[in-house]
């Protein structure tokens, strides 16, 4: 194996190794039966095994030896030697975002919860769910667990779901944050500080993932929170667009949406709908911002 192929390989070095090393044994530090899916548990596996690599400050590479069949991860990923290429750059991307967490001074975890400090102030968190792969509003995933101990499942999930599934309760993408509700922008954003927007009545809003790879997502939405300033813009952004969007839905159909309305519209016709949509919503925000995006 040649020096670059060396260095960006992933190890699987067993808890023996571990301790021989002169760290402590990873079993010593994982609970085994307790909630391996919770935010804390399943960065704290990683912890566990790149112990040789904390104190190097050197980067992770190691992946948990069987732990993490434990968790609610992708099964393909659970053991290194029966992955292929693409799981093992996800596994990359697992490994990279777990030391990102453990080093950065703006994270912190509790339970499922990932609370992010931003430089200006503002708290964000965001619950980690392995079963949907996603993250949900903090809190959701305790509530999905207590409903799946308790075997209750509420009406309004069991129409959604069609009476079946695995999860309980979670609204998917959706991040907190420590304004409140009826808050303003705050005044330090570019633009538009200091105003309200359309997610004002919230504590939560929905933060839609810029990449496939939920650590690689996870990674940017992690960094959106910790910069502070982008996030409300990205939210200022989409407010204009739902804003132009509704506005046609009203002019073209204020009686209400047809049940045929996929007859009224051809695909090429949507293709050329929603490009107008986004065409008036940029617009919009260069009016606004002066030119600015």
């Amino acid at each position: 194996m040649n020096e670059t192929n060396k260095n960006n390989a992933i190890m699987n070095h067993h808890g023996d190794w571990i301790a021989e090393q002169g760290h402590t044994h990873p079993e010593k530090l994982i609970d085994h039966n307790g909630d391996l899916d919770t935010a804390e548990a399943f960065f704290g596996m990683f912890s566990a095994y790149n112990q040789h690599h904390i104190k190097a400050g050197t980067s992770w590479d190691t992946w948990p030896d069987w732990e993490v069949c434990l968790t609610s991860l992708d099964s393909e990923l659970h053991f290194l030697e029966e992955t292929n290429d693409e799981e093992k750059t996800e596994m990359k991307h697992w490994l990279a975002l777990s030391q990102f967490i453990h080093n950065s001074p703006h994270v912190r975890m509790d339970g499922y919860t990932i609370e992010v400090e931003g430089n200006h102030g503002t708290t964000f968190s965001f619950d980690l769910s392995l079963d949907l792969r996603c993250w949900t509003a903090p809190g959701d995933m305790a509530t999905h667990a207590a409903m799946l101990k308790a075997g209750t499942r509420p009406t309004s999930w069991m129409r959604r779901n069609g009476g079946n599934g695995t999860m309980v309760y979670a609204s998917k993408f959706t991040i907190g944050h420590s304004l409140g509700s009826w808050w303003y922008v705050p005044d330090h954003v570019p633009y538009i500080g200091g105003r309200a927007t359309d997610h004002t009545a919230d504590e939560t809003f929905c933060m839609e993932p810029n990449h496939a790879s939920l650590p690689l997502a996870m990674t940017a939405l992690v960094h959106a929170c910790i910069d502070d300033t982008a996030i409300w813009l990205m939210l200022a952004k989409k407010d204009i667009h739902d804003q132009v969007r509704r506005e046609w839905w009203e002019a073209n159909w204020s009686t209400g949406v047809p049940e045929d309305i996929d007859c009224q519209y051809s695909k090429a016709d949507w293709v050329e709908i929603r490009a107008a949509w986004k065409k008036e919503a940029e617009n919009r925000i260069n009016q606004a911002w002066g030119g600015e995006k």
